[in-house]
């Protein structure tokens, strides 16, 4: 491929048959995670149990077909323009019995027939390595097939923090321009970045920054190295530059699928003054500006369904909550919570005993009206003056410490004395060295 040029459809399938793309599930694209974030920010999401779900570019359906398997009575199509993953994927799907799934190797652009709308679409990988007439054609098919109420996942690298990554990726190609084969540029651009990684002179104390994204890519996988590092396109956007295509397709953002990254944790107290009273999709760029973001998982809705709601906390008393992880692992080495215990706050006070009753039933998630009753019957007296159970869960929600559902996970908390694992875990660890949990984790 000539440098600078952008590939047709057919020269990108070519590629990902020549390197598989390692793909694996992607738990905030599952459609009980995206209810959920719909549902917090005021949309009427569909019934997860009986959905219909598109994947475009599902590869071999690393992320479709364990979601197939945990809900039988909703739908799946996946389409992928590589032969090799979607021969791949209906491989695994007639070996698992998934009669709930059809697998296309087709453009996103000729996707004309099966269901006439989706409730959910989900877009991983996609938006930022394709040419512009794929991305709109992405964004039209959303447009056009999307239920009323239906939810986009579209993931996208972003500025400002890509522009360390790409001058990296600007000097790899570079490096690799003249090299045809693939198998052979992935292990060029290994090798020159481990000496670019090397320390060196520098004329400032800011290429260290470069030096390290040089040794994140000799530790990247031949298929990261190849889809991402040296994949052309590879178009990162600033968020208000995504916002306005968006609109363009009639379209609109409604947050971020990772929920942590939709507060204000970790900024200065200035930054957090500065975003506090600015519309949202101008909060949402100074956001990245603040944590020069590299990359977005967005969920997004039709314009017509309302989006660009703030999270409603009242939302919040029909769903299941759980500690999460993080947290459990943190209370486990005794580190959780030590300052709330001091604070005057009784609303600091209130989450404060609500986390730790949750930590202690981890990983069991319950429902949000069993917290609220537990609070009310062990409420000390000076905790009159504390908010509703729903706000400070909401609050704990965005800050990283709950995680919260419109359904119960299907995992249990207690092991049998004989576990038994599910039938896509047994076929996946005979074929391969990662599973699929049943947080949808790989």
């Amino acid at each position: 491929m000539i440098p600078g040029t952008v590939p047709d459809t057919p020269a990108i399938a070519r590629r990902y048959d020549a390197i598989p793309y390692a793909a694996q599930s992607n738990a905030l694209s599952h459609p009980a995670h995206l209810a959920t974030v719909a549902t917090l920010f005021g949309l009427a999401p569909a019934p997860v149990a009986t959905c219909r779900v598109l994947e475009v570019g599902c590869s071999d359906g690393a992320n479709l077909l364990p979601m197939a398997a945990v809900l039988p009575r909703a739908r799946f199509v996946g389409c992928d323009v590589s032969p090799r993953a979607i021969a791949t994927a209906r491989a695994g799907a007639a070996a698992l019995g998934l009669a709930n799934v059809a697998l296309v190797e087709r453009d996103l652009a000729e996707l004309t027939d099966e269901p006439a709308e989706y409730d959910y679409i989900v877009a991983h990988g996609i938006y930022s390595w394709v040419p512009a007439p794929v991305r709109d054609a992405l964004l039209a098919l959303a447009a056009r097939r999307l239920a009323r109420n239906g939810v986009l996942f579209v993931s996208y690298n972003v500025y400002p923090g890509c522009h360390v990554r790409q001058a990296a990726w600007e000097v790899l190609r570079h490096h690799v321009a003249a090299i045809a084969d693939p198998p052979e540029r992935v292990a060029a651009a290994r090798a020159f970045a481990a000496l670019m990684a090397e320390p060196g002179a520098a004329q400032n104390e800011a290429d260290a920054l470069l030096r390290h994204e040089f040794a994140r890519v000799v530790a990247a996988t031949d298929s990261a190295l190849a889809h991402d590092d040296l994949a052309v396109p590879n178009d990162p956007v600033y968020f208000h530059e995504f916002a306005t295509h968006l609109a363009r397709h009639d379209l609109a953002f409604v947050a971020e699928a990772r929920l942590p990254a939709v507060g204000r944790a970790g900024l200065s107290p200035g930054m957090r003054a500065l975003v506090g009273d600015m519309p949202p999709l101008a909060r949402e760029q100074y956001l990245d500006f603040a944590r020069l973001s590299r990359f977005r998982q967005s969920v997004v809705c039709r314009a017509d369904a309302g989006g660009g709601r703030p999270l409603d906390a009242t939302r919040v008393a029909d769903m299941h909550v759980a500690a999460a992880l993080p947290l459990v692992r943190a209370a486990a080495e005794g580190k959780a919570l030590a300052a709330a215990a001091e604070s005057a706050d009784p609303n600091v006070r209130a989450l404060r005993r609500v986390l730790q009753w949750l930590t202690g039933l981890a990983p069991r998630s319950v429902p949000v009206a069993e917290v609220a009753d537990w609070q009310r019957r062990h409420a000390p007296a000076d905790a009159a003056g504390a908010r509703p159970v729903t706000e400070l869960l909401a609050e704990a929600c965005l800050a990283g410490s709950v995680d919260l559902s419109v359904q119960p996970p299907a995992f249990v908390p207690v092991p049998s004395a004989r576990p038994v694992a599910s039938p896509l875990v047994r076929w996946q660890a005979a074929r391969q060295s990662t599973v699929t949990n049943l947080r949808h984790e790989t």
